[in-house]
């Protein structure tokens, strides 16, 4: 019994491996992010890869991850550009308000921060699946963002969580494990809502996004 487990086709060596695959796209995305302003280029690599090579055991990890990377380049950082300067702004009034307290316009600024977060969530995810415009990434991404507003709130709650264990309790340990478990965890709701605007599987088609 045991030796089944520890083949190297077994379940034990099975899940290192995708651990492992877990930790090097973590460590990619980190990297691919280094610019700023192609967090979104990067978190579309990281979201492609992991369905495919993670997910679906199709290519290579390293390998699917820079494919992807490349090919949203351009689209990543002009979707990324107005989300980065508005999060600033947002980030920056936030500033002063604490030192005014307005309450009104603080509670404004939270609701244009939520939105503009949940936006953020299908940006990559929409960029590494539907070869369309920047207007239409985003137009996609806010649809999905209000049609799956439950699956929207429960990965923003993730994050915040996710967010906290990486900067207050364990910070060194989890930098390369949460971006590649996180987006792990995330591709099982947003897989749903990019189905929804996926266009129907045509006969023959074996495309890896296709497979349940």
């Amino acid at each position: 019994m045991l030796r089944k487990w520890l083949d190297v086709e077994g379940p034990v060596i099975g899940f290192l491996d995708k651990a492992g695959e877990l930790i090097a796209l973590s460590a990619l995305w980190l990297l691919g992010c280094l610019p700023v302003v192609t967090v979104w280029t990067s978190t579309a690599a990281l979201y492609y890869a992991v369905m495919k090579t993670v997910r679906r055991s199709r290519g290579r990890a390293v390998g699917e991850f820079w494919r992807s990377y490349r090919a949203n380049l351009g689209r990543g950082i002009a979707a990324g550009l107005p989300l980065l300067a508005l999060g600033a702004l947002l980030a920056l009034d936030a500033a002063i308000l604490l030192r005014q307290e307005r309450a009104l316009h603080t509670g404004a600024v939270i609701v244009l921060a939520v939105i503009l977060a949940a936006l953020a969530v299908y940006v990559g995810p929409v960029l590494s699946r539907f070869s369309v415009k920047v207007t239409q990434v985003w137009r996609l991404a806010f649809l999905m963002a209000v049609r799956f507003w439950y699956w929207t709130a429960a990965i923003l709650i993730l994050a915040v969580l996710a967010g906290a264990l990486q900067f207050y309790v364990l910070p060194v340990p989890t930098v390369l494990i949460l971006p590649g478990a996180g987006c792990l965890a995330a591709t099982f709701p947003i897989e749903k809502a990019l189905r929804a605007y996926m266009p129907p599987k045509e006969e023959g088609d074996d495309a890896w996004y296709y497979e349940s």
